[in-house]
């Protein structure tokens, strides 16, 4: 378990490995802060990168709601609230991206209907 105001490298995909300070914990998870903020440019790149979400990133996404879930009915006060927080916002995210890639999946799936020929 990492203690609050510790610093590590984070690696992010696409990104320079980025210096961090951990400014809460709480079970296996932690909220990060960024040593040098990320540019608005990058930060905009990897939200567009994440706009098309796989289907095993909307299941981890969903596992990660139901732990969460679990451990804030467990946690302590102090720790009830940023469990409570991530369980939701992974929730929502799974719903939203599930729903997304369904109406891509049904958008692909859909045939163009034929015109009637003026012959007819």
């Amino acid at each position: 378990m990492m203690a609050e105001d510790s610093w590590i490298w984070l690696g992010i995909a696409g990104l320079e490995t980025q210096y961090c300070r951990v400014v809460w914990h709480c079970q296996e998870f932690v909220g990060l802060e960024f040593a040098t903020p990320l540019a608005e440019a990058v930060l905009e790149r990897l939200l567009q990168e994440q706009a098309h979400m796989p289907e095993t990133t909307i299941n981890e996404l969903r596992a990660i709601a139901t732990r969460t879930h679990g451990l804030a009915r467990q946690a302590s006060d102090a720790d009830i609230h940023p469990l409570a927080e991530l369980s939701r916002k992974c929730a929502v995210d799974a719903v939203v991206e599930g729903f997304r890639m369904s109406e891509a999946t049904r958008g692909k799936a859909a045939k163009p209907r034929k015109k009637p020929s003026a012959d007819a």
